[in-house]
C-alpha cells in the first residue's frame, strides 16, 4: 500500500501511529519507503530514515544495507553455475534483481566472472548478445554465462512480450511476471541453436545470513538514526560517505536515482 496515493493517507498513518503510542519512526528502506518517510516528516511527525535497498541506488550515500549480501549471493551462484555451464557447453542466463539500476548485476557479475552483463542503464540489442555468443564459440569457449538485471531492456524481447504488464501500488511494473531471463534464454536458444538454461535468483538475494559489512553498517546507521531521534531531529537520514557516517536531509537521498556509471560498465565489458 502506498499512503501517498490514498485519500488522507499520510494523515491516517500519523493518527494510527499516535493511537498506538508511537511518537517517532525510523523507516528502513529504499526510495519508495523513504519518499513516504519524507512526507511524514513534512507533516510534522518525527521521522529519521535508514538507507536499505539491495538495488544500492539511493543518491548521496555510497552504501545501502543489503547490497553487499545480495552481491555475495549472486557471486556464489555464478561460481556454482560455471561448473555445469562448462561441463555441458551451455549458455546460462542468470536473472538478478535490479529494477531501474544494475548495481547488483554489474558488481555481482564482475565478481562472479560473468561473460556478459545486461543492465537497465545501457540497452543492447539482441543481435549484440548473439554476436557475443558466436564470437566465444569461435574462440573455442563452449559455454557462456549471461547476467541480466530484471529491469534491463532488450527491445526485441519487449516486442515479443507485448508491453510492460501489471504495476504495483507505487507504479512499478511487477518484474517477477515480466520474466526477462526466461524470454532471453528462449530467444537465444531459438536464434543460435545453443543449449540455454535460465536461473532466476529472485528472493534468494533478499534473505539469508548478512555479510559482516552489512551487519556492521546496519548497526552504525541504526544507532545513528536513534541518536538523531533522541536529539529531536526529523526529516534526515544517516548515510555512509567517504567511509564515515554523515547526516543529510531525507530529500537528498530520494532526489534522483544513482545509476551505474559508464566507466564501471566498460570495466565489465573488458572480459567479454
Amino acid at each position: 500500500t502506498n499512503p501517498l496515493k490514498e485519500q488522507d493517507g499520510i494523515g491516517r498513518v500519523i493518527r494510527a501511529l499516535k493511537h498506538n503510542g508511537i511518537d517517532a519512526l525510523v523507516p528502513i528502506g529504499g526510495d519508495d519507503t523513504l519518499s513516504v518517510a519524507a512526507r511524514l516528516s513534512e507533516a510534522g511527525f518525527a521521522t529519521v530514515g535508514v538507507p536499505k535497498t539491495i538495488d544500492n541506488d539511493l543518491s548521496v550515500t555510497e552504501f545501502c544495507i543489503g547490497f553487499d549480501t545480495a552481491v555475495g549471493v549472486v557471486t556464489e551462484a555464478l561460481d556454482r553455475l560455471h561448473t555445469t555451464a562448462s561441463a555441458h557447453h551451455r549458455v546460462m542466463v542468470v536473472e538478478v534483481m535490479g529494477r531501474d539500476t544494475g548495481w547488483v548485476a554489474l558488481v555481482g557479475g564482475v565478481a562472479g566472472g560473468a561473460d556478459l552483463i545486461i543492465i537497465p542503464e545501457f540497452e543492447i540489442p539482441l543481435s549484440d548478445v548473439e554476436a557475443h555468443l558466436y564470437r566465444r564459440r569461435g574462440e573455442g569457449k563452449l559455454f557462456s554465462i549471461i547476467v541480466v538485471a530484471e529491469g534491463a531492456r532488450i527491445r526485441e524481447l519487449e516486442e515479443e512480450s507485448g508491453g510492460e504488464g501489471e504495476k504495483d501500488a507505487f507504479g512499478h511494473v511487477r518484474l517477477a511476471k515480466r520474466g526477462i531471463g526466461d524470454l532471453l534464454a528462449s530467444r537465444v536458444e531459438r536464434e543460435t541453436g545453443f543449449e540455454t538454461r535460465v536461473t532466476v535468483l529472485g528472493h534468494l538475494q533478499r534473505g539469508g545470513s548478512p555479510t559482516p559489512v552489512d551487519r556492521i553498517w546496519a548497526t552504525r546507521l541504526g544507532v545513528a538514526a536513534v541518536d538523531l531521534i533522541v536529539d529531536g531531529k526529523s526529516g534526515v537520514i544517516p548515510i555512509r560517505r567517504n567511509g564515515e557516517v554523515e547526516v543529510v536531509p531525507l530529500a537528498a537521498v530520494i532526489k534522483e536515482t544513482r545509476r551505474v556509471p559508464r566507466d564501471l560498465y566498460d570495466l565489465s565489458r573488458v572480459f567479454e
